[in-house]
């Protein structure tokens, strides 16, 4: 006789074995497509999954914030506050300031100009007279 352990049965996992996979591959999904907010609701659902990972929330934060310097020129303090996971002001203040972002007027942030880090490319094509 097979022991159970042995069993075909027993290969194939429990649905409260897939469910932790199946919320990993949906919070990841979320973040890929920049869908910041929804990430951010979705983990506070999950809150389990984090167990014994330091860290992973100021991670994620260190994403997001390389794709807002590489997508905003300005963006709404509100909106980046609720990006990074409904900060304080207190903690916005320390991602800004790691950043090199200002607040130039209430309530705008300025991330950077994006046309001063476009970084031009010479393109050369040698044709030769019989082509």
């Amino acid at each position: 006789l097979l022991d159970r352990k042995d069993s075909p049965e027993s290969s194939q996992s429990s649905p409260q074995e897939e469910r932790p996979i199946r919320q990993i591959l949906y919070l990841g999904e979320l973040l890929e497509t920049c869908h910041f907010q929804s990430f951010w609701q979705a983990l506070d659902e999950n809150m389990e999954l984090l167990d014994g990972i330091a860290g992973f929330e100021d991670s994620v934060r260190k994403f997001i914030c390389h794709v807002v310097g590489i997508t905003y020129q300005h963006i709404d303090r509100w909106l980046l506050a609720e990006m990074l996971g409904d900060l304080s002001e207190a903690q916005l203040k320390v991602w800004m300031s790691k950043y090199g972002w200002t607040e130039p007027e209430p309530g705008k942030v300025f991330i950077c100009n994006q046309e001063e880090s476009i970084k031009p490319k010479n393109i050369v094509e040698k044709i030769d007279f019989d082509s």
